[in-house]
């Protein structure tokens, strides 16, 4: 009988320096100076230290940590990267841009990279399995025969198409999530046999070019034709490890993913326990009343808010400076009710002795380290992921208390804000041009694409009912006149 290994791995955010030129610290004998627990001191000529990096962590699996984390290092640096840079000019041979480094990723990106692998080391844990057992000679057929089903990284997809199909709800895996998962464990193995960790590579991989449909736009009849479109298409890796796109359900349709909450889901939310303390309530009403994002709700600083109920702030717009979903910072308009909402948020007593901690710690005003609107109890700013953990909070007290479990996620408390915003503007019988401007900005959508889906949910599902969530939802949806009458005619003077 074999005994797995049921410990499962951990992602530890850490401090950490991965600046350059490296030296270990010795002593006037030479000897290296170690620590209190025996690790040998250094410092770097140029620090870079980054204060909550995700490092993987197994206590029967440090070899496989090792190189995940370095791994995780070398994409967060730009040491690693699949897309070749960009020549930005012919001065430059193209020897020069492939010895330059990548695209660094920020921070939250590489912490979505880490949870795929931790899925991935528990995964190996449980199977008994090292992903170093590969192959001895190099794939070259594009079908998977009964030797290569047999490697570790096979099996690893063969389960998560099992839970891309599953039936069972507790275990099924959604078709994006899965495709995200293999994904980040393939170019892990890529930058493994790049470096020399694995002899082969268990998959084929090619570089070919991939015919893409153009993307119509207005302008586009105007327009000489791109690289892209001269060539043929664009120029990508191209593997057969992949999640097949046939093993789908109606479930992982992108509709699906963009559906509101039903007004009984949300007397569901609203009505719980959880949402009726201060914190979790404000990150509901941060998604629910301004389409906020957890990370984004996380960044929102205190020199943005303001009472707007006193005199000197009636033709104020409200505004929040924040970064949004692919590193573009924005000035959002918000409604009133939601200034309002914050701004009594942060004059509560919670608030106010967590401010006192931030500033005992960093400063006043200290422009490095702006002060958040929240913060933890230490006065720190809150992780990106503390608002939208705000949903598994309420599915803990609804299974306590033997109640159905919601099924939304944080994320579609945004589709709601979108979609009630468009049936409110449909009502009123604005054109559907005016309201696809409307929803794009408060949105801040690149594509009309994703928009359009908003409106069409609006016109097909009743929203009338607002039931328990009247309290937040009537007073914006109402206050969206007069939201955008104030952006027209205050802005330019603002």
């Amino acid at each position: 009988m074999i005994v797995r290994n049921t410990t499962k791995s951990k992602i530890i955010k850490t401090s950490l320096n991965l600046g350059k030129g490296m030296s270990f610290h010795l002593d006037k004998s030479g000897q290296p100076i170690q620590n209190e627990d025996g690790i040998r001191t250094h410092s770097y000529r140029h620090d870079k230290v980054e204060p909550n990096f995700p490092l993987l962590h197994h206590p029967d699996r440090i070899t496989e940590c090792q190189e995940m984390n370095l791994f995780l290092m070398h994409r967060f640096e730009g040491h690693f990267n699949l897309k070749k840079n960009k020549k930005e000019s012919e001065a430059f041979s193209d020897a020069y841009y492939a010895s330059q480094p990548g695209k660094q990723l920020d921070v939250k990106t590489v912490r979505s990279i880490a949870k795929h692998l931790k899925a991935f080391l528990d995964w190996l844990v449980k199977d008994g399995a090292s992903y170093f057992e590969v192959i001895a000679a190099p794939l070259s057929k594009q079908s998977v025969d009964d030797d290569i089903s047999r490697l570790p990284i096979w099996r690893y997809h063969k389960y998560l198409c099992d839970r891309v199909e599953s039936k069972d709800q507790t275990n099924r895996l959604s078709y994006n999530t899965a495709q995200e998962r293999i994904r980040a464990v393939k170019t892990f193995y890529i930058w493994s046999h790049k470096r020399g960790a694995i002899d082969n590579l268990p998959f084929s991989l090619e570089y070919k070019q991939v015919r893409i449909k153009s993307k119509a736009k207005p302008s586009a009849l105007f327009q000489l034709p791109t690289s892209s479109t001269r060539s043929g298409g664009l120029w990508k890796w191209v593997s057969n490890l992949s999640i097949p796109r046939t093993i789908r359900q109606k479930e992982d349709s992108p509709d699906k993913n963009l559906q509101p909450y039903s007004p009984k889901e949300l007397t569901q939310l609203l009505q719980s326990n959880t949402a009726q303390k201060p914190s979790y309530k404000i990150y509901l009403q941060c998604a629910l009343l301004g389409g906020l994002r957890s990370f984004e709700i996380t960044a929102i600083d205190q020199k943005d808010i303001f009472d707007p109920d006193k005199k000197e702030n009636k033709k104020r717009i409200p505004k929040l400076n924040i970064v949004r979903k692919g590193h573009k910072p924005v000035r959002l308009t918000i409604a009133r009710v939601l200034m309002k909402l914050l701004y009594n948020y942060t004059i509560s007593l919670q608030s106010m002795k967590r401010q006192t901690k931030h500033e005992t710690t960093h400063g006043i005003n200290n422009s490095e380290h702006p002060l958040p609107v929240f913060m933890n109890s230490s006065g720190e700013r809150i992780s990106e992921d503390t608002p939208g953990n705000t949903i598994s909070i309420v599915r803990k007290e609804q299974k306590e208390w033997g109640l159905e479990v919601l099924t939304r996620t944080f994320h579609d408390l945004r589709a709601t804000f979108a979609t009630y915003v468009a049936k409110y503007l449909i009502e009123k019988g604005e054109s559907e041009s005016s309201i696809r401007q409307i929803l794009m900005t408060l949105m801040s959508h690149e594509s009309f694409k994703t928009t359009k889906r908003y409106i069409d949910f609006a016109k097909s599902v009743g929203v009338d009912a607002y039931g328990a969530m009247s309290e937040w939802v009537q007073d914006i949806y109402g206050d969206v006149d007069d939201l955008l009458m104030r952006e027209a005619v205050y802005a330019p003077a603002n």
